[in-house]
This record gives C-alpha cells, sequence and structure tokens, in this order.
C-alpha cells in the first residue's frame, strides 16, 4: 500500500501543475490580448470571485479565442459578446471595478 502512495503521490502532483487554472490562464490571456498586469489580474480576481468554476472555464475558452484589441475599452467590449449572461455581466462588473 505505501508503495502505490509513494508512486501515485508524485503522479498526482504533476498533474496537477500540468493543468492551469482558469483563473491564471484569463489573466495571462488579458495581458496577451494588451491590458496591463495590474488590471489583468484584477479582473481575473474578481471574475474568480464571481464565478463559479464552469463559468470561468467558459470565460478562459471565450478568451483564449479573441484577438488582441487595440485599446482596453475594445477588450472589454470583445468580452461581453460571450454567449454566458452571468459571465457577461461579471465581466462587465469586473470592467468597472478594475477601471481604476
Amino acid at each position: 500500500m505505501l508503495k502505490k502512495l509513494i508512486v501515485l503521490f508524485p503522479a498526482l502532483a504533476l498533474a496537477a501543475c500540468a493543468t492551469i487554472s482558469p483563473r491564471l490562464a484569463i489573466e495571462n490571456r488579458f495581458v496577451e490580448l494588451g491590458l496591463s498586469e495590474r488590471r489583468a489580474e484584477c479582473m481575473a480576481n474578481e471574475l474568480d470571485r464571481r464565478l463559479d468554476r464552469s463559468d470561468m472555464n467558459a470565460v478562459a475558452d471565450f478568451v483564449g479565442e479573441l484577438n488582441a484589441a487595440d485599446t482596453t475599452g475594445n477588450v472589454i467590449d470583445a468580452l461581453l459578446g460571450i454567449d454566458n449572461a452571468r459571465a457577461a455581466g461579471a465581466i462587465a462588473t469586473a470592467g468597472v471595478s478594475c477601471a481604476f
């Protein structure tokens, strides 16, 4: 039994490290889209507070498909095009909360 745990624990730890959290994926993608690191972190944290895991995954998938925008406003406008009302509401609220 102990031998199985010794083999299983590192495998599970490695698998956990290989999977990036939706919050971190969203934050990284926001930076790639042109948001400042501070604003991207703020928005990702706000979304994480407001949305469940399923909605966070939907946002992460959606932002992964967006192209770079030329202004912060255009990034947020593009984000509001998500086909998920809860996520769109949370994005709008996070955008306002993190604007200042």
